[in-house]
This record gives C-alpha cells, structure tokens and sequence, in this order.
C-alpha cells in the first residue's frame, strides 16, 4: 500500500544489466587504475572474459575475440583472469608517479 504519496516503484528495475543504480556507484575519491592484457597468441576467443566482467569492460569483436572497451571501468576484480582457461588475460594495477608535492 501506497502511503504518504511515496510510489512503489523500485527505479532499480529499471536500469540495464550490468548497470549500477545510483546509490551503488563508487564516491569520487581516487581510486586505482588497472590496465587488461590480453595475451592474442594464447587466446582461443571463447568469449569466458567478456561474460564474467561483471563491469562490462571486455566486448567480443567480429571474430570472437576479446578487446578491452571500457578500461576506466575496471576495479581490478580479475573474475576474468581468473576464468580464462588459456591464462591469455592479465589484469594489473597501473602504478602511479607520486606527486613532488606529496612527498615534501
């Protein structure tokens, strides 16, 4: 029932799979950045990254073949890397140069 005019609607139903509602997205605070590798002579293009990322970072292209689409989404999870049967994907942290002024 219906109470104080508030709906009964969840507006998270109405978001695409895969999408993040508004109250699960990360703050704006610095986060870290990771870099995907995908090692082409060991992939067989079984598509098994692409449907584990749980971010959608990892698309298939023409051929099957895995390629690295949104980069700036990654959280470093390595459901990928950890599912790859031919360990053809590597997924690392980018480290970061430190400012001058963050170290006086």
């Amino acid at each position: 029932m219906n109470h104080g005019g508030a709906s009964d609607h969840d507006p998270r139903q109405d978001l695409e799979p895969g999408e993040l509602a508004p109250a699960d997205l990360p703050e704006d605070k610095p986060h870290p950045e990771y870099r995907i590798n995908i090692y082409r002579d060991w992939c067989k293009s079984c598509g098994i990254c692409a449907a584990f990322c749980p971010r959608q970072c990892l698309s298939l292209d023409a051929e099957g073949a895995p390629v690295v689409d949104k980069a700036d989404r990654c959280t470093g999870c390595r459901w990928c890397e950890l599912h790859c049967p031919d360990f053809a994907i590597c997924v690392r942290e980018v480290a970061k140069a430190v400012d001058d002024e963050a170290k006086g």
